[in-house]
C-alpha cells in the first residue's frame, strides 16, 4: 500500500483540494490547531489560492495515496523572523492513515523545501500538551525544546503550547553539495 503513497507541492490550481482536506482537519482535530474550523469555513478562494501562489513565503504539500488526498502539511516564513527562520505548520493525516511513518514524509517535503531557500537557518514547529504523535515525530527529527507558553487552540481552550527548533546546518549542505 506504501507504493500508492505520494506528496507534492500544490499550485494555486489545488486550492479546491487545500481547502477540502484543511477543513477536515479542523473539523476533526481543531483542538490542535490554532485556528477553528468556523474561521477556515469562511475564508475566500482568494485566501485559498493567494496561500498557494505565494511560494517564497512558503509552501503547502498534499499527501496523496494515488489519486485521493490523505493528508496535508506545510511550511511558512515566520512573519517576526521572515529572513532567517520558518515554521512547519497544518500537518494532518487521516485517521485510517496514522501510524505507518507518513508524518516522516511531511518532514522530508517540508525540510527540503526550508534547506531550498536562501538564508534560512533556523526551522521551528509546536504542539499543545499532550500531542504525543506531535512531540515523537519532531524528536526524531532533531528539534529541541526552546519555549512553552499559554495558547488558545482552535477549540476555544488554553493550554500549553511547546515550541521547538531545529538549526539548518549550511556550511555541511554546501559541503555536501560541492
Amino acid at each position: 500500500m506504501l507504493d500508492t503513497i505520494s506528496i507534492r507541492s500544490w499550485t494555486e490550481n489545488d486550492w479546491v483540494a487545500f481547502r477540502a482536506i484543511r477543513l477536515e482537519a479542523l473539523k476533526h482535530t481543531e483542538h490542535v490547531f490554532g485556528v477553528s474550523y468556523d474561521h477556515a469555513l469562511n475564508l475566500s478562494e482568494e485566501y485559498w489560492t493567494d496561500t498557494l501562489q505565494d511560494t517564497y513565503n512558503g509552501a503547502v504539500f498534499g499527501l496523496y495515496d494515488g489519486e485521493n488526498v490523505i493528508g496535508l502539511t506545510a511550511v511558512f516564513r515566520h512573519r517576526d523572523h521572515k529572513s532567517d527562520t520558518v515554521i512547519f505548520a497544518m500537518s494532518y493525516i487521516r485517521k485510517n492513515y496514522r501510524g505507518r511513518g507518513l508524518s516522516d514524509l511531511l518532514y522530508k517535503a517540508r525540510l527540503d523545501w526550508a534547506e531550498q531557500q536562501e538564508g534560512i537557518v533556523s526551522i521551528w514547529i509546536g504542539h499543545r500538551d499532550g500531542n504525543q504523535a506531535s512531540f515523537r515525530a519532531n524528536q526524531r527529527h532533531g528539534f529541541q525544546l526552546i519555549s512553552t507558553e499559554d495558547m488558545t487552540f482552535g477549540d476555544g481552550t488554553t493550554d500549553k503550547h511547546y515550541t521547538y527548533e531545529l538549526k539548518i546546518n549550511k556550511n555541511k549542505q554546501d559541503a555536501y553539495h560541492a
